[in-house]
Parts: C-alpha cells; structure tokens; sequence
C-alpha cells in the first residue's frame, strides 16, 4: 500500500515560546497582520503580551475579537473582504478551535475572492491562503496544525468542512500560558476532542505507520496528562496536553476523521449540538464498531488507553479500551449520553441518514437527500470499517439509551 504524509507547518513549542510571535510573523514576511480572536482570550494579559511582540517587531496590527463558539460565514467573509480593502498581508489567531478556524478561513476568502461556502469540500479553492500564525489557548483541536476548517452556515443549518495543501498555517506557537486562564469545566471539551482525533486517526483505514505512531503517542500522552491539567495547576501536564492535542490533529489531518465527526456532523449542523458534545459522546461507541475489525490494533489502543491487557481476550480489550473511556469521563465530569433536547429520540433515524455524505463533503451535502438513504446504505467515511445507516441508527439508539 502506497502512503503520504504531509505536513509543513513549524511547530515551536515550550515555556516563553509566544514571546517569539513577533519575530515570526517578520520571519514570514507580515508587515500588517490581522490578530483574529474572542471578547474573553482578547482580555487576556497574554494576548496582551503577543500584540505588544508583533507591535515591537514593526508590525501594524489589526483585530478582530468577535469570534463565538463556532466560525461563521458571515464573520468570515466580511473579515475576507476587510483584509482584502486595508491590505493585510498575514493573519494571527489567538483562541481556541473556532477562533482559529475563522482566521483560517479569512485567510483563504482573502486571496480567493469568493464566499467561505464556495470555498468548502476537498481543495475547494485553487490560491494559497495568506500567511497565518497560529496559537491555540485550548489543548483541543489542533486545527493550528491542520489544512481544515470547519465553519457554520446559519443559513443553511449546516456545518461544512474546507481546505486542502494550501491553507496549512505557516506556523503554531504551543505555549502552556495561553492555557491558565483556562475555566477546568471548560478545559475538558477540547481536551475531549482532541482525544477523539487521536483515536480516529488511528482507527483509519488510510492510517500509515507514520500516522499511528503520532496517534498513539498523542493518546497516552493526552490520557496520562488529561486529569491533572484539568483538575490541578500542573503546568507540565498542561504543556503535554497541549503537545498532544497538536500530534493528534497532524495524525488525523493525513490519516483523516472517522464515524464520530461524521455522525456528529448533523447533531450540530441541525440541532446546534456543541462539537465536543457530539464526537465524545459517540467515541466509546466508535472504538468499540472499528476495533472489532482491526485485530492487531486492539492491544496498543487499549494500552495508550492505560488498560492493563494481561490476560485479556481480544473482545475484553475492546470493552475495556471503550469503558477506559468511559471512566476519564467520569473522572472529568463529561458526559456518556446524549440528552432527549440534544438528540430527540423521533430524529434519530433522521441524523444517520443526514450522515451518510460524511464530514469531507462541503457544500456537496447541501444538495443531498437524506430521505433517500435505506438501511444500507454507507456513510461516507475513511474509517477502517464500512457503518451502514441501520448501524448508525443503533449507535445514536445506544447513546440514548
């Protein structure tokens, strides 16, 4: 089998790393940079500390704080169209997954002059994006290393993916400061999703050796560390969350995403289901469906997933690997069920079928009819084994229950 790996953003990463920032974006050839954040981060004494680096390198800095809990279209195209009238030449994004998606996509409706939503699916614009820096403040998404965006179109109701090899950031800053001011209830959402990304790239069917050596690493990294940077001021755990969350987004961003983002997808395009919600929930569910047909990849899973396997049959460390899962969401007060207002019980057959275009489809969704998926027909999904919209159905039944 013939694999690729590609992934050319530089990661710098450690104590202090953010006071580079400004060399960097010179580095990069910015000379006025769009700094993409939120109304809390943009508060921050650290955010603070990096427009005062990229002001002390020369640069003219202009902000954007407006970013909430998912990247929109509209915010997008509006800074798109901003950045193209008062010639920003480089984007800067301090926050978390949706502030760097926004800025991710700004950077992109900046040089292609067009809509975010022309913009979706798989290399769905033809010129690079605008430099971009990137410095996530939650050890979560990764998206500071990844070529993907996830937007929302409110219009729509929909959720839609973008990118390609021309919208990888130029660079990551990984500083664990960005993470102390950090609420603990709100740190285990992105925590949660970057274990996801771990898991899912490494349950693949186009995973390489190169990607499950990063995916496992990145999930007993996450699961050694999860606890005590959510629950303590461990400031080393909290730099290994951080790494972690990073290795497991280049791991999935080559490997690519499975069932749990391609099942959550409509949860939150139609029901406005936060993300995290939707991939953890379902991914004690999604180990358990893709192990069962990967047999030399139960015991190093289960083991990232701190399972003592001596002993156990192949079908009990599968168990175990979903209820070690299970259990660090006990541990973190995360939940292992949808709620009835989160997935109405009478819509669930209407969310497997509305899954079935997968999360790579972009705008392609828009024009798909759900209602004329059956009971066997696939999902679209790089996972290492095919799910059917009957089995989905039951999944979705399962976290209900």
């Amino acid at each position: 089998m013939i694999t690729s790996f590609y992934m050319p953003t530089r990661v710098i990463a450690g104590h202090g790393a953010l006071r580079r920032i400004g060399a960097l974006a010179r580095e990069l050839g910015m000379t006025r940079a769009l700094v993409v954040s939120d109304p809390v981060i943009s508060a921050q004494p650290f955010h603070a500390e990096a427009l005062a680096s990229l002001a002390e390198a020369g640069l003219h800095v202009g902000r954007f704080d407006e970013c909430g809990i998912d990247a929109r279209c509209a915010h997008i195209d509006a800074q798109g169209g901003r950045v193209r009238r008062e010639g920003f030449d480089g984007v800067v994004c301090i926050g978390g997954g949706s502030v760097m998606c926004t800025g991710k996509g700004i950077a992109i409706v900046a040089t292609n002059d067009k809509p975010m939503a022309a913009c979706t699916g798989v290399g769905g614009f033809d010129r690079r994006a605008l430099p971009m820096i990137m410095v996530p403040t939650t050890a979560g998404s990764g998206s500071e290393v990844s070529q993907w965006t996830i937007v929302k179109d409110e219009e729509r109701h929909l959720k839609l993916l973008g990118g390609g090899p021309l919208s990888f950031p130029d660079a990551a800053i990984l500083d664990p400061v960005t993470l102390r001011s950090l609420p603990m209830h709100v740190a285990a959402l992105p925590a949660v999703d970057a274990l996801t990304h771990g898991v899912e790239a490494y349950l693949s069917a186009i995973a390489s050796p190169i990607t499950d050596a990063l995916a496992l690493g990145a999930v007993r990294l996450q699961y050694a560390a999860l606890r005590a940077s959510i629950h303590s001021d461990d400031e080393e755990a909290r730099a290994n969350n951080l790494v972690a969350s990073c290795m497991a987004n280049i791991a999935c961003g080559n490997a690519r995403l499975g069932h749990g983002h391609a099942l959550s997808l409509p949860l939150e395009g139609e029901l406005d289901l936060p993300h995290p919600y939707g991939v953890g929930v379902l991914l004690p569910h999604v180990i358990a469906f893709n192990l069962a047909v990967l047999p030399a990849k139960v015991k190093p899973l289960a083991e990232a997933l701190e399972v003592d396997t001596t002993g156990l049959s192949r079908a009990a460390c599968i168990a175990a690997a979903a209820d070690a899962v299970r259990a660090l969401y006990a541990d973190i007060d995360f939940p292992t069920r949808f709620t009835e207002a989160q997935l109405p019980a009478e819509r669930v057959r209407e969310m497997a079928q509305r899954a079935v275009p997968g999360l790579y489809a972009g705008i392609a969704a828009h024009g798909f009819d759900h209602t004329a998926a059956t009971d066997r027909t696939i999902i679209a999904c790089p996972s290492a084994r095919k799910m059917t919209v009957a089995q989905a159905e039951a999944i979705f039944a399962r976290c209900l229950a």
